[in-house]
Order: C-alpha cells, then sequence, then structure tokens
C-alpha cells in the first residue's frame, strides 16, 4: 500500500503541418471519468457553478456565494476548513480570480513570471509520514548515486544513458504514461499498449493506474485548490513539493476510480503491485552486465534527469512562455521543456486540446512523440488518433498572443 501511494507522486507527475491532416478523425470531449474533457467541452457542457462547492459547504465560509471571486490561497483556506469527507475530487471547481490572487498580500511573484504564489504546506513544520520519509529516502538516494557520474564515464555510458532516456522517458512515459493512457488519445493493440506501458514503470515514476488517476485529476482540477501541482502555491510546490506530503496529496487525489479503464485489466493491477520489483529487476540487470557505471548512467542519472524533465512540465510550463490559446488556466508553451520532453512542452497546446496526439501544433514546435506516433498510424500500427480541427483550434486562439516571463 505504502509503495501504490508513494507511485503517482514520481511525476501528473514530455510536425507536419496540422492543415496537410484530414480535418479531424476523432475531437470528441471524453468523459471524465476516463479521460479529462477538454476546456471547450467544459466551457459548452458542465461549467463549474460559481457558487460555493459542495464540498466546502460543511466549512464556516459557508455563507460564501462567489467562490470564482476568490483568490486561489482564499478558495484553499475555504475548501480545507471542511472535513476530508466532504471533499469530491470527482467535481471541478470554478477557476479562482487571478486579480485576487495577485492581490494577496502574503504572495510573492515567482521569478519572471506574473504568478502571485502563496505557499501552504510547510515542508519541515508539519507532520511527515512514512510515505513522505520513503519517498525523500528512494529519490534523494537517486540524486546521490547520479552524483558519482563523473567519476564512472566511460564512453558506453553515454549512448546507454540516451537509449534508457528514450525508452523510459520518451516511449514510456510521454507516450505510453500519457498520451495513450492518461488522455487515450490513440488506440494501440493490447500487446503495443502493455509494452509502452511497461516502458513507463522503467521511469521509476509509480504504476500506470496511480500515474494516470492523478494526472486526469490535475486536468480536471488544473490550478484550482484541488490541483496536487498548482504553481499558486510556489515553483517548489508544483515542481516536487507536492510528492513530499502525503497528507495533502491523498486528500486531493487518494480517489482511483476516475482510472476504472485501467484497474479492470490485470495487467494494470499485477504492475500495481509489483512495480518496485520491476524498477530493483532492472537495476540489477544493469548492474550485472555493466557494473557500477551502468548502474548511475542507465539507472541513477537517467531517473533523475527524467525526474525533473516531468517535473518541469508541472512547474516550469505553469510559469513561463507563451499562451496561444485561451485554456482557462496557467499552462504555457515552453519550448526547452518541450524539446527536453519529447513534446510535452507545448502545454498551454496540450490543455487547450486534452484529446489531442500532437501538443506541437506548429511546424516549428517540436513533438517527438507526435512523430512516433504519426510513424505508427502509418505503420498500421495505431488507430484512432484524435487531433483537432482548425475550426476547434480557431476558437480558442488568443487573439493577441501573450507572453509571460523569460521563456
Amino acid at each position: 500500500m505504502q509503495e501504490q501511494c508513494l507511485s503517482a507522486r514520481f511525476r501528473a507527475s514530455p510536425c507536419a503541418p496540422v492543415a496537410t491532416r484530414p480535418a479531424l478523425r476523432r475531437s470528441v470531449a471524453l468523459p471524465c471519468s476516463a479521460v479529462a474533457r477538454p476546456h471547450s467541452a467544459l466551457r459548452s457542457a458542465g461549467r463549474p457553478s460559481s457558487r460555493l462547492p459542495a464540498q466546502a459547504a460543511a466549512s464556516p465560509a459557508a455563507a460564501v456565494e462567489n467562490w470564482s471571486d476568490l483568490s486561489y490561497s482564499r478558495q484553499y483556506d475555504l475548501l480545507f476548513a471542511a472535513p476530508h469527507e466532504a471533499l469530491d475530487a470527482k467535481k471541478p471547481l470554478p477557476k479562482p480570480n487571478r486579480h485576487a490572487q495577485e492581490l494577496e498580500p502574503s504572495g510573492r511573484t515567482i521569478l519572471l513570471s506574473d504568478v502571485n504564489a502563496v505557499p501552504k504546506r510547510s515542508l519541515f513544520n508539519r507532520e511527515w509520514t512514512s510515505v513522505d520519509i520513503g519517498f525523500l529516502a528512494f529519490i534523494g538516494g537517486m540524486h546521490a548515486v547520479a552524483a558519482l557520474a563523473p567519476f564512472t564515464y566511460s564512453p558506453a555510458m553515454l549512448p546507454l544513458f540516451f537509449a534508457t532516456y528514450f525508452v523510459s522517458g520518451c516511449l514510456g512515459i510521454t507516450l505510453g504514461f500519457h498520451r495513450m493512457l492518461s488522455h487515450r488519445s490513440f488506440v494501440a493493440p493490447k500487446w503495443l499498449e502493455y509494452t509502452l506501458a511497461y516502458c513507463g514503470v522503467l521511469a521509476a515514476q509509480g504504476d500506470p493506474i496511480e500515474w494516470v488517476s492523478t494526472h486526469r485529476y490535475h486536468h480536471l482540477h488544473c490550478d484550482t485548490p484541488m490541483d496536487p501541482h498548482s504553481t499558486y502555491e510556489g515553483f517548489w510546490w508544483a515542481h516536487m513539493g507536492w510528492m513530499l506530503d502525503q497528507k495533502i496529496t491523498a486528500e486531493r487525489v487518494g480517489n482511483r476510480s476516475n482510472a476504472a479503464d485501467l484497474l479492470a485489466q490485470p495487467f494494470y493491477k499485477w504492475l500495481q503491485d509489483t512495480w518496485i520489483y520491476h524498477v530493483a529487476l532492472q537495476l540489477g540487470l544493469l548492474f550485472a552486465f555493466g557494473g557500477l557505471p551502468a548502474v548511475v548512467w542507465g539507472g541513477a542519472l537517467r531517473f533523475v534527469w527524467v525526474y525533473h524533465i516531468t517535473w518541469f512540465v508541472n512547474s516550469a510550463s505553469h510559469l513561463w512562455g507563451s499562451q496561444e490559446y485561451d485554456a482557462g488556466d496557467l499552462s504555457r508553451n515552453n519550448w526547452w521543456v518541450g524539446i527536453l520532453a519529447f513534446g510535452e512542452g507545448w502545454h498551454n497546446n496540450h490543455h487547450a486540446f486534452e484529446y489531442s496526439a500532437r501538443h506541437g501544433l506548429e511546424w516549428w514546435q517540436f513533438d517527438g512523440t507526435w512523430y512516433i506516433i504519426r510513424g505508427l498510424e502509418l505503420a498500421g500500427l495505431v488507430t484512432n488518433v484524435k487531433l483537432p480541427t482548425e475550426k476547434a483550434k480557431d476558437k480558442l486562439r488568443i487573439k493577441t498572443n501573450a507572453v509571460a516571463g523569460g521563456a
């Protein structure tokens, strides 16, 4: 059970012009119970009420009427004053008022951004659970072993690093866990689906069920107090601080029923119970065939590299870069995260069209994951590849492109 609680927090969690492609294969608004819906769908059907959410009704602030007029910080205080049992992770909250957040007296603008952050959870002045301690020990240990890289280098280690980075980071996390499982952007035969999912396990970011569930909640609650890693609580929190706080993370995203499609499959249940053993086996094989240098370069250093790239999608891509589309949140298109994360850094594009298999919607936006999907489609190995139409893009396109920060 501790392993399962630990797993999600490693992540949630990385071009041919669209005009040359068919206008749309299927731009269907995917149900929240299986895949987070596009923001356009939330606008047209089921926009959260601006009145006080039911899960906050048990708090002393039940008299507050205009929930959407409140800052993120105030929404957080009201929401988590309610009993834990009153929180409903499957109900979206109205977005906070950005102007009200800017006026928060205890806030501080994050460097080179327009986000006024108010930290909510102390790193030290709180109870640490055994899960928090276990996570810190593992991730800290991987960083310590990665520091041996300069002392274990040989010419063979560089290709090993890049090969494992591609297999676990691109094929496993961005292609498998994210676009295929979290958003169902395309359909693969089971043998290929399970192979890609297994590659994701090799990234040591947990099992597919918890990773996918947490990520779907991130989209459902993006930049509201139920988001597990909003930058409204600071860069550190969004990047990795949230993974060190099991109490609040479990309250926000502990309900795994939004990943029922994976829970129904024995393969994913098996990985949920055994993922950590596959990570250990991987390290054992690296040691057997390459000794300590292989463990450092193909294991620890690669883990740490992929961790931080994944986490930069949650932090940097919600702070620095451009907003081409009105996604209703802080998501940004960040070019350097786009390169490092195989296309995941075109995050504003992704949040505007969550169902899209392609994140780099312009020809110049590098999206390595999309190139692979397109190649698999041409080879007949994947079907039902979802892309936004030009009409859908025009509907959400911001007329004057707003740029925030130095990315």
